[in-house]
């Protein structure tokens, strides 16, 4: 089976990018399985390691309008002439379907994301306009999900989201790796991962630690990545002077090594496809204090590997995290526990999914 993956590109250090490598790794060491990715040239490489065996074919593409790529991207396909395409983001979400061969959709987010995104943005002016627009983008998106032979989502609750359409199923994303180092919990580190933009919360966090910092000097909070809320971020930990224990890093490749040296994950998401990583910090013996944001954290975290408080109560956040800071013993207990549970995760759980998803859409085109 030939199997064609069709994205913008790969060079970004984001959650979409680091599940696509984990699946197209796992998918080019199964016999009798090749695995192409396609992708605008740009001349960067990818940021996570790719597999010897995945082909990666760079499309000459000048600009990113529909009609040059549709073209380059077909004849591509063409030398490929694979099996199933696969639409991860970008262009081929519009024309994918306009080609002969298989396609499914893989949508790597949530159906509301671009709605909660504008309502998580600070002072916007005509904000009720803006999210208005974004109603309608989603309207657009829906329409073309419909005409993929299969359109896959990454929870139960999102699949809710959009009405059950009847191409749409789901299946949650692979971890992206295996940590043999574990945390012992005792650090008194709060960590978090994921872009600094209205969706993933992270002022929410720091809203959250602000009145814990002067109560509990001696634990700091670790966040890791990049984006338009920088300047939000700083200011809120200077209104609580709290510089010295709030750290804004850049993105990782090897965020497992920053996990096992934390002792609590903290997952503020205003709006998320899934929730990559918490999975991640699963995996390195973290418990995890969620906000129950669409859709991920319900799907993944139980009462015995963390906790989850109702989406916007930053309130019941803080007591969360206050809790988990306060009882080292829960702590341990949610993160061996979470060791364990996050086994459903792994790639060899998860990818024999998506096969069947591919031999099932292959089987409808003969």
């Amino acid at each position: 089976m030939r199997i064609a993956y069709c994205t913008n590109e790969l060079w970004k250090g984001g959650g979409t990018e680091r599940v696509l490598t984990t699946k197209v790794n796992w998918l080019c060491r199964q016999k009798g399985i090749e695995v192409y990715v396609i992708v605008l040239q740009d001349g960067r490489q990818p940021f996570f390691k790719l597999d010897d065996a995945v082909r990666l074919v760079e499309l000459p593409v000048g600009t990113m309008q529909k009609k040059a790529y549709a073209e380059a991207l077909k004849k591509a396909l063409e030398d490929i002439d694979p099996d199933v395409t696969v639409a991860v983001s970008g262009l081929a979400v519009d024309v994918l379907p306009e080609f002969r061969w298989p396609c499914v959709m893989e949508f790597h987010y949530t159906r509301n994301f671009l709605v909660n995104f504008v309502r998580g943005i600070r002072n916007l002016r005509f904000k009720p306009l803006h999210v208005l627009k974004m109603r309608y983008l989603q309207w657009i998106l829906a329409r073309k999900a419909r005409k993929f032979d299969r359109f896959v989502g990454l929870t139960e609750r999102d699949v809710e989201l959009w009405g059950h359409p009847k191409n749409m199923t789901y299946v949650h994303n692979p971890l992206s790796f295996r940590s043999e180092r574990k945390s012992d919990c005792k650090k008194k580190v709060i960590i978090s991962v994921g872009s600094w933009t209205p969706a993933k919360g992270m002022d929410r966090l720091l809203e959250a630690f602000g009145p814990l910092s002067a109560l509990y000097p001696d634990w700091r909070v670790e966040l890791y990545g990049s984006g338009q809320d920088e300047a939000l971020l700083k200011e809120i930990i200077r209104n609580y002077g709290m510089e010295s224990r709030v750290t804004l890093n850049a993105p990782v490749k090897n965020i497992g090594e920053r996990l096992v040296e934390a002792s609590i994950y903290a997952f503020p998401s205003r709006s998320d496809g899934f929730g990559l990583v918490i999975t991640e910090a699963m995996e390195c013996g973290l418990p995890t204090v969620a906000m129950d944001c669409p859709c991920g954290p319900c799907e993944i975290v139980t009462s015995r590997t963390g906790i989850v408080v109702p989406n916007d109560d930053v309130d019941a956040f803080r007591t969360a995290l206050k809790r988990l800071m306060d009882d080292p013993d829960l702590r341990m207990s949610m993160g061996r526990q979470a060791v364990k549970e996050v086994a459903r995760f792994y790639p060899d759980s998860i990818m024999p999914k998506w096969l069947d998803i591919f031999k099932g859409v292959n089987a409808r085109h003969q």
